[in-house]
């Protein structure tokens, strides 16, 4: 399916560049970028309602809850 899309020109220049240094297309790159983010929100849903025990260490796990705290809440007032 087409659509329009309006980006930034500096955007649209660094993405030309990536998708010809990987030898495909704008559009290509787009929809890479695109189902790459829908497999880490899968990913993020998943280890959010089954916890650390689907992950290898329990260090590894709290660290990543950490971070994902922090990024979710950075822009909150406290």
């Amino acid at each position: 399916m087409k659509i329009g899309v309006s980006l930034p020109e500096e955007l649209i220049a660094f993405a030309d560049d990536v998708a010809r240094r990987r030898g495909t297309s704008r559009s290509e790159l787009l929809a890479q970028l695109l189902e790459a983010e829908r497999v880490r929100e899968q990913t993020v849903a998943y280890l959010d309602r089954h916890g650390w025990d689907v992950a290898d260490d329990e260090a590894a796990w709290r660290r990543y809850q950490r971070r994902r705290t922090a990024e979710e809440y950075r822009d909150d007032e406290w």
